[in-house]
């Protein structure tokens, strides 16, 4: 076996890169069957008309909500960690590392990349992903507002009223869900916990689930929540067990990573005085599922979930 220097694969790596943008011939097809879009990072990028091999890591919820496919799909450490809740829809489709190795781009060979934000490209410079193929980045006002990476999404690949009909879609099913959750749970209180490594923690209201379960669902959130700050950055916050064994809400979804059985976790003093225990009103949902995620699909596996145990839907 050949023995490969370090300085070699850097060699190798710019070759690639030097390849994967040195036919002028096909470059200047490309760009007569393109537009030119300024992203959220100011860049002009050449858009092609009819991409057909997409990069777009952490974006896969609105490319597959628009009917496309990515070629590769983003995960931690090999597909250790990676978005469970798409795995139906992205079955046989190969992992690529979160930061995005300018190696693994190259093989992939893609004609787009799409990502969430500039710190996504953390396998190189943005000029370096632009050279293997066009590379957009979405404006930040996308970061937790899946609805606006969803539009943006669609005018990038030309899909803007997919985008907008599916987002109306959305707003009507909210609206008949909504109705029939008032009538059933009133002003109780809801939270959304997760366990995980032997700690809880509980989703922000502005956040994942906690959109769907209180901005969309209207749904009043237990004590813990309301309490968190507006301007907390976590998406899910530690909650302390003395804070746990305060927790005044009527329903909980649990997301449990940790295996033990929600059974068994009752039995546990701390959350003997809590409502939704008294009332077994305690809900376990998939750990691998959408609770943690924000998107169009994530938030109609989350909205089932909510119908399926409050309502029997």
């Amino acid at each position: 076996m050949k023995k490969i220097y370090p300085y070699m694969s850097g060699i190798l790596l710019t070759v690639a890169l030097t390849s994967a943008c040195g036919n002028g011939s096909a470059d200047s097809d490309a760009s007569e069957s393109a537009q030119t879009m300024t992203d959220g990072a100011g860049n002009e990028v050449q858009v092609p008309d009819s991409p057909e091999r997409i990069i777009a890591p952490y974006l896969e919820d609105p490319l597959l909500t628009l009917g496309e496919t990515p070629v590769v799909q983003w995960s931690v450490m090999n597909g250790s960690s990676h978005q469970d809740y798409l795995e139906e829809s992205l079955t046989d489709i190969p992992f690529i590392d979160f930061e995005l190795p300018l190696e693994s781009v190259i093989e992939a060979d893609p004609d787009l990349i799409i990502v969430p934000d500039s710190a996504s490209l953390g396998g190189g410079e943005y000029s370096q992903y632009d050279q293997i193929a066009p590379t957009y980045v979405l404006s930040s006002d996308t970061e937790n507002d899946w609805r606006a990476a969803l539009l943006e999404v669609g005018e990038v690949l030309g899909e803007e009223q997919a985008a907008n009909e599916t987002i109306e879609e959305y707003e009507a099913h909210v609206d008949e869900v909504r109705e029939e959750l008032m009538s059933e749970v009133g002003s109780d209180k809801v939270a959304a916990l997760w366990l995980t490594n032997g700690t809880y923690f509980i989703v922000a209201p502005s956040v994942a689930s906690g959109t769907v379960l209180f901005d969309d669902l209207d749904l009043e959130p237990a004590n813990a929540i309301a309490n968190i700050p507006a301007d907390a950055e976590a998406h899910w916050n530690e909650l302390s067990r003395e804070a746990l064994a305060e927790l005044d809400a009527d329903y909980i979804f649990l997301v449990n990573s940790d295996g033990e059985s929600s059974e068994a976790l009752m039995t546990e003093d701390v959350w003997s005085n809590i409502p939704a225990v008294d009332q077994d009103q305690v809900f376990e949902v998939d750990p691998d599922g959408s609770w943690l995620y924000n998107g169009y699909q994530a938030n109609r596996q989350t909205i089932d979930d909510v119908a399926a145990h409050i309502l029997g839907e």
